[in-house]
């Protein structure tokens, strides 16, 4: 396959993902609309996440929900002091956040 062909379905792929994403919703006339996902505090963010994802790095999460290092870092800090996340114990990039009660034996 050539190069141009493979850059173009990958950008359709991305195009797709972006468009499901739980954030974005569209009006019945086409009109983005904002949903509860959107706008919830950062917390419920990270949380709601790790629901569906079991497992993120910080930087992981940065990114899919679009927030600041240091929101990221105090929304993850706060999470962690009252109990609802635990750690791996990683250091930098090998940090990784997942939700208290996750049993990984449900999978």
């Amino acid at each position: 396959m050539p190069g141009d062909e493979r850059m173009r379905r990958i950008g359709e792929l991305i195009c797709k993902g972006i468009l499901c994403s739980p954030a974005l919703r569209f009006d019945p006339t086409g009109t983005l609309v904002r949903t509860e996902a959107a706008a919830a505090e950062p917390e419920e963010r990270i949380v709601d996440y790790l629901r569906r994802h079991h497992s993120a790095s910080p930087s992981e999460m940065r990114a899919v929900l679009n927030l600041s290092r240091s929101r990221t870092y105090r929304a993850l800090q706060w999470l962690l002091l009252s109990g609802q996340i635990v750690t791996n114990g990683g250091q930098t990039s090998a940090a990784a956040y997942r939700l208290a009660d996750f049993d990984p034996s449900r999978n």
